[in-house]
This record gives C-alpha cells, structure tokens and sequence, in this order.
C-alpha cells in the first residue's frame, strides 16, 4: 500500500499541485522548498518542528516558548499564511522558518539533509505516510503532539486502518488532547503503547501583557465606547452578521464593530456590504480609528488575538455555516465572553468547558444571537459576572504543554542513555 500511495502522490498528485499552482498564489507559494530545495544546511543537529498554518503555529509558539533543548529550532508550515505569522512571531526562536517537503522520497530525503533534526515534532494531527517511514529509516524519532482526530476524521480513517497501522507504527509517540482521540488513534492502528493523552496545548496560551490591551485600546480608540468583534467570518455569515450589528446599532447607538474575515480575500465582498448600507467603515492597515467610522476591517495577518482585547463582546465565527468554528480560547484569554453559533464541532471539547463554566455561550441562529448580544451590552452586572469566569477555564485545563515538553525530553534522555 505504501509502495501504491508513493507512486500516486509522485505522479498524479505533484502533476495535480504543478497545474493548480498555475492558477493559486497559495498552491505555489514555497514550491522550490516544498521539494527540499532550501539553500541552507545544517551542520549540528536541529529539533524539526512542522506546524500546518496559522492556528498551528500558534500552538508552536506556546510550546517553544518551553522547550529547554540546546538545538538550533526549525519551524516548517505548509501555507503563506502560517508562513507569515511564523515570521512574525517566531524568528527571533527559530533559527530557520521555511516550508514542509512534499510527501516524496527525494523531497523529504532533500529535506532531512538540509535541516539534520535530532527529533521531529508534528503539531496536531499531521500523518504522511512517505515522510514518517522515512524518519523511521534514518531513526529520527517523530512524535505528534496535541492529537486530535474529529469524529468526520476518524470515520474515513478507520476505513483504511489497514493502511495507517503500518503508518503510525513509525511514530515514536502520539501525544493526544483527550481520551477520545487516543482511543480513535489506537482504533485507525496506532500501537496502544505509543499513544498517551497529554490534555491541550490551546489552553496552555499565556495571558498576555496588559499593554497589549491598553495599545490596541489606543489604537482603535475605544476607551469610552462598546466595541462588538465578529471574528474569523466566512462568505455566508458576514452579509447576515453586518445586518445584525446595524440592527443593535439602533438599540446602542454608540456601538463599533471590528470584523475579522478569515480569508482577507473576502474583504471587497464586505465592503460592498457595508457600501451598500452606507456604513462609515475603513481598514486597520489604513490605521483606522473609531473616531470617523462605525466599523473597521481587520485585514492585517496575526493580530485578531490581540485585537480581542479591545473588544467587549466577541462573536467567534465559521460556527454559523458548516465550517465548525475557530478557537474561542483566543478571546477567553482576555476574560471576553464568547458568543458562537451551532456549528463548533471543530473545537467541541474547548466550548463544552467554557459552556459548563458559563463564559461562552451557543445560540442556534443570528435572532438568538442579536438577544444574547443585547444582553450582555445592557446587563453590566450580568457581563461582569461572566467576565470573571473566563479565567477559571484555564486554571482548571492548563498543563498540556509542560507535559508534552517532558515526555519528549525523557524519550530523548532515554534513547541517548541507551547508545
């Protein structure tokens, strides 16, 4: 089977990437380093970290931020976006940030020569079938941190246990965010003693410095107004979402609103929107403040969990269609209440803590959400309430991180031991 999915990715699927990246700017972003044409090599040994795009390296960055190994750290992502908040955030810990190989012999063969890792660590659930039996080979230990496999997931997947049983045995472990996902893994065939439940790193997010809420209060100015956030929104809620804000709008005249559109290229659709019900808006590249506009696009990369701080009530969106959510924890950090539509399968566990614990809330559709906005601007009591539960989630899950770091470790510690 492996010998099959070789020759098809080599051959159908690079051909379907070589076509598509005609046409995608994202597809053939880092194409020369995609096949393990970096430019660089490295003469001691690296930690090899792989984080997919932007909430990934969010997750990297906490749990570099613990790592005590000596190696120089490279960080690979597999889209612009995760490039460019990577960039960002971590070049000042990373000694190289570039992108993952594609899943072929001579790229990854490429690639292990370039970067020499002692350890590779996957950030989530990342399986390819070339890459981990050629780390197994070359006796690379590759461990998954922060597993997770979604119920949609582990369907079509135990379809082909057959296949990723011989898979995940070229794992050194899988450390995994609940029981659920260790038992799914061990389910599609990752042997039982190589999976450990280690809890989740998304709740591991440091609490920032309250200068960032001060600076970006400053920026937006927002001290003296209510300041509603409709984050990570997709093409079908914003239309629905921005007729929801207007009609609150008539209820607190003073309120502001930021939106977040989770593909900035969905931007020109959105200001037609707010055109069309001339609405005073401008972009926070543009340096917008809520001195002349209404509304303000946040159409910068990296800053929506920072640009939460400046809110005070906070609308995660992608829960309103079928796309199953974002990570609320984001705006939790800030003691926000967080307001979702039904859909957060993707982040199913995360919202029954914070619901049981009643700092975020579900409704079922935009009427229900206008109410439950409503309330928490005319309540204050009510809102003060809720705010102070936030903090609570996090004292109760913390810990994923710190755990994943030492049960690396020890597996390192103990393999040096052994030679």
């Amino acid at each position: 089977m492996l010998k099959i999915y070789s020759f098809l990715y080599e051959t159908i699927g690079i051909l379907i990437i070589k076509l598509l990246s005609k046409f995608s700017k994202k597809v053939c972003a880092g194409e020369k380093e995609k096949f393990g044409n970096y430019g660089f090599r490295f003469l001691n040994r690296t930690i090899w970290i792989h984080a997919v795009s932007v909430g990934e390296v969010m997750l990297a960055q906490t749990l570099i931020n613990k790592l005590n190994f000596k190696n120089d750290i490279v960080l690979t992502t597999s889209t612009p976006q995760g490039q460019e908040l990577a960039k960002n955030k971590l070049s000042d810990k990373c000694k190289m940030i570039t992108y993952f190989p594609y899943d072929t012999k001579k790229a990854v063969d490429n690639a292990v020569k370039a970067i020499n890792p002692e350890i590779v660590i996957m950030v989530e659930t990342e399986i390819w079938p070339t890459f981990s039996q050629r780390m197994k080979e070359l006796a690379i230990p590759l461990f998954i941190v922060n597993g997770r496999i979604s119920e949609r997931t582990f369907n079509s997947y135990k379809k082909l246990a057959f296949f990723f049983r011989k898979v995940l045995c070229n794992y050194s472990a899988i450390l995994t965010q609940t029981y659920e996902d260790a038992k799914r893994f061990v389910e599609i065939g990752a042997p039982e003693n190589k999976v450990t439940t280690s809890g989740n790193i998304k709740f591991d997010i440091e609490k920032p410095d309250d200068f960032l809420r001060y600076k970006y209060k400053l920026l937006f100015k927002t001290f003296d107004k209510k300041v509603l956030i409709f984050g990570s929104t997709h093409s079908d809620e914003n239309e629905p979402l921005i007729k929801t804000y207007l009609t609150l709008k008539q209820k607190v005249e003073d309120l502001k609103l930021i939106i977040a559109p989770r593909h900035l290229g969905k931007i020109p659709s959105i200001e037609k929107i707010l055109k069309f019900n001339d609405v005073a808006y401008d972009k926070k590249s543009n340096n917008a403040t809520f001195d002349n506009n209404d509304v303000i696009i946040l159409d910068t990369t990296g800053e929506l969990s920072n640009v939460y701080s400046a809110c005070d009530v906070c609308v995660i969106c992608g829960s309103f269609d079928k796309t199953g959510g974002h990570n609320p924890l984001e705006a939790t950090i800030w003691d926000k209440p967080v307001i979702s539509g039904p859909n957060v399968k993707n982040f199913k566990r995360i919202y029954k803590n914070l619901c049981d614990l009643e700092c975020a809330f579900i409704v079922e559709n935009y009427s229900e959400l206008e109410e439950k906005i409503s309330e928490f601007l005319t309540d204050n009591e009510y809102f003060e309430e809720i705010k102070e539960n936030c903090s609570r989630v996090f004292e109760k899950n913390r810990g994923a991180t710190e755990f994943s770091v030492k049960y690396i470790e020890n597996y390192i510690k103990e393999l040096h031991e052994n030679y």
